[in-house]
């Protein structure tokens, strides 16, 4: 599975932007009234312009979204969407759309078959600086049960006073382990450097740019076999697309240490739920620390768990809705990108970002 997985990923051209910048893309020409856009309410006492900084003129279409979704009517004379949802019920409604903006990194709810033909799509990232952050932060809080720690001492109980509890490992010497060296496994290596760590990385094809001095850089199966062997954390990067899902399944996981830490703030569905949580019950990894999920709400007042399986049972995860990249430094530049690709989109001019894999142009 791990060969066939990376062999189908080293092929996969979507998996390039892990490492390159995409290339920019235009319509044939520039627009003669403003655009129509679509976009979810802004916040009480939030102008629109001030939450989606756009310079050119456009025309707002304000609504509510139903499980990330704009009602059809509201698409029907749009000419950008501003969302991460598109299904097919969206695509037969929209009869003038000419692109599609993402105000976030992932893209596996957009439904390329439900695209009209003529639109181009782009995303926008921005969210490495918060989730390297989490990330570092959750490996500290695995190495020390500091979750735990804190939990038990407020109750008075000293089990984890080093007196009983013994010594607690630290960051520095050891191994981080990372799958995929796009912008957040970039920023997470910085980060381990930082704390003195060795960093292997396992990624889809040769770099491109000359192999930093302080990343242990490989590819293909061998590379992979290697950080999952060697590392005492291995860090989840790539995106989920249909190559990458159940990409991490019980082989992957049985090559990890015993005392090693999985991280995957990434897509849960890289990760196959079930290997994952018999190799946390049974002690065949040391823990996780889990960002993204199986199940979400679908409205306002849904609180599904968040698997079918138990995880919130198990003492050695780290279980968090979501919001490891959720900041505002995040949103305010994502917001700044995609204005910016409406202003190129009235202008004639490239946009950036452009997913050339779903885009329709």
């Amino acid at each position: 599975m791990l060969r066939d997985n990376l062999s189908s990923l080293a092929e996969h051209k979507l998996l390039a932007n892990l490492q390159t910048a995409h290339q920019p893309f235009t319509l044939s020409s520039k627009f003669s009234r403003p655009l129509r856009v679509v976009i979810p309410p802004v916040p009480d006492g939030v102008s629109v312009s001030d939450w989606w900084p756009v310079k050119s003129d456009v025309e707002w279409i304000e609504t509510p979204y139903l499980d990330n979704k704009p009602s059809s009517e509201s698409l029907a004379n749009a000419d950008v969407y501003i969302g991460t949802d598109f299904n097919e019920e969206m695509g037969r409604a929209s009869k003038n759309l000419k692109a599609i903006l993402i105000a976030a990194a992932g893209y596996d709810r957009i439904d390329p078959s439900a695209v009209p033909p003529g639109v181009l799509i782009a995303n926008a990232y921005h969210h490495e600086a918060p989730i390297a952050e989490w990330v570092m932060a959750v490996a500290v809080a695995l190495d020390h049960d500091l979750f735990a720690s804190e939990r038990t001492f407020r109750s008075g109980d000293w089990s984890y006073w080093p007196s009983r509890h013994g010594s607690f490992r630290e960051l520095y010497g050891r191994t981080f382990g990372i799958i995929g060296f796009g912008a957040i496994g970039k920023r997470v290596a910085k980060l381990a450097n930082a704390y003195d760590m060795k960093v292997v990385v396992a990624g889809h094809r040769p770099l491109e740019e000359p192999e930093p001095s302080d990343v242990e850089y490989g590819f293909g199966s061998d590379a992979m076999a290697r950080v999952l062997r060697e590392s005492d954390f291995v860090l989840v990067s790539t995106p989920l697309i249909e190559s990458t899902r159940g990409f991490l399944g019980e082989r992957e996981i049985g090559l990890m240490k015993e005392d090693a830490y999985l991280i995957n703030p990434a897509r849960g569905h890289i990760v196959d739920e079930k290997a994952l949580f018999d190799a946390l019950k049974t002690n065949a990894i040391a823990g996780a620390a889990i960002d993204t999920w199986y199940e979400y709400p679908v409205s306002e007042d849904d609180s599904p768990r968040p698997s079918k399986y138990p995880f919130w049972e198990l003492d050695n995860v780290i279980m968090t809705p979501h919001h490891s990249g959720a900041t505002f430094g995040t949103r305010d530049r994502r917001a700044e990108t995609v204005a910016a690709n409406i202003d190129r989109l009235v202008n004639g001019e490239p946009l950036v970002n452009v997913l050339e894999e779903i885009s329709t142009i």
